[in-house]
């Protein structure tokens, strides 16, 4: 019985295309892989959520508790900024409307007297260390009070930059 030409060269264009169709969903999977780890933990490494003086005894104390407060006068800007800092491991104690809704510039305050935190979440966030000022407040019950500003737009909530 003779072999046909034709049916040889098919089953061995076939082999060839599931070769090649094997080894592309391998690259793709190393790359995506690999894209994944470089994103984690060069690209937007995980911000530091917990308190810097690090004295409590329970879990929940040594995060940094926060108070988010939208002031530049835009609609659910401060749940936004609430969700970001909640998926970074902060504990966002309030969120509601300011005093005032016409600020410029977002400002961390440093509530509890330590900087530290203050700056761990501003860093967060994307706010520029000359926008974090301390107004210590010995009935605050949380240790940095965000104020959002008009500038929110530029922040890392808003920009997907982390």
């Amino acid at each position: 019985m003779k072999r046909r030409k034709g049916n040889t060269n098919l089953s061995a264009g076939a082999s060839r295309l599931v070769s090649v169709s094997a080894l592309v969903v391998v690259l793709l999977l190393a790359g995506t892989l690999i894209y994944s780890m470089v994103d984690r933990f060069v690209l937007h490494p995980t911000a530091q959520a917990e308190r810097a003086d690090a004295k409590s005894p329970t879990k929940i104390e040594s995060v940094i508790q926060i108070s988010v407060r939208n002031e530049c006068g835009t609609r659910d800007v401060a749940m936004d900024f609430t969700n970001f800092l909640r998926r970074r491991g902060f504990d966002v104690v309030e969120t509601a409307n300011g005093s005032v809704f016409d600020r410029e510039f977002t400002t961390v305050v440093n509530a509890s007297g330590d900087y530290e935190n203050a700056l761990r979440v501003a860093e967060a966030l994307g706010v520029k260390k000359e926008n974090v000022i301390t107004k210590l407040d010995p009935q605050s019950y949380v240790d940095v009070e965000v104020l959002i500003g008009k500038d929110y737009e530029n922040l890392k909530p808003r920009t997907g930059i982390e």
